[in-house]
């Protein structure tokens, strides 16, 4: 929208980007791979310089920023750093669990759950806010359909620090989506609570 002789620069580290909503897709087999990742440079409209480096240094008052490789200036900064999990932090956390919000760990789900012949599974919501509040919930009925759909005799249980599920879209949705994650065989829903008792 801009006039030609404005520059628009965007500093990228990723080489590729994956859609994160087809994630739970993912880990269920209804999307491969290469279905939800494309190279960034096919993703930028024309009129964009795409950098693919890491910004190493931000100055403000000089209105430069430095990457790996060049220093840049600019008139005008708009910084989208995202989240990024850090399962490292807590000690075993990486290699005691699978997730569904990056695309290799979904990837490794995906794979396990397809050698996955029957037990428990626990899907836990550590602390809030987090990443995407209704991916929890539309992933144990994902799983639940999974299993069912291939005879295997799982129990799936979500535990959550939230009174409801997506208290954020309201009470009603709330209920509705309980209604739902309860009328799944199979399933069990725990809410911990805002006291961290736990209630059916």
């Amino acid at each position: 929208m801009l006039p030609q002789e404005h520059k628009v620069v965007l500093v990228e580290r990723q080489s590729e980007h994956a859609f994160a909503p087809s994630f739970l897709w993912l880990m269920i087999g209804d999307r491969q791979a290469e279905q939800i990742r494309r190279p960034m440079r096919t993703l930028v409209r024309p009129g964009v310089e795409l950098i693919h480096d890491e910004v190493t240094d931000i100055d403000i008052a000089n209105r430069r920023v430095t990457t790996t490789a060049q220093s840049l200036s600019y008139d005008h900064l708009i910084i989208a750093l995202g989240a990024e999990l850090a399962p490292e932090l807590i000690p075993g956390l990486s290699e005691g669990t699978f997730s569904f919000y990056t695309f290799e760990r979904t990837k490794q789900l995906g794979q396990t759950l397809g050698t996955f012949r029957g037990g428990n599974i626990a899907l836990v919501v550590a602390a809030v806010p987090y990443k995407c509040p209704g991916a929890p919930h539309e992933a144990a009925m994902l799983l639940a359909n999974f299993f069912r759909k291939r005879g295997v005799n799982v129990r799936i249980d979500l535990y959550t620090p939230e009174p409801q599920p997506m208290p954020v879209a309201g009470s009603k949705l709330g209920e509705a989506v309980k209604q739902m994650l309860a009328s799944r065989a199979c399933y069990g829903l725990w809410a911990l609570g805002l006291e961290g008792e736990p209630q059916t």
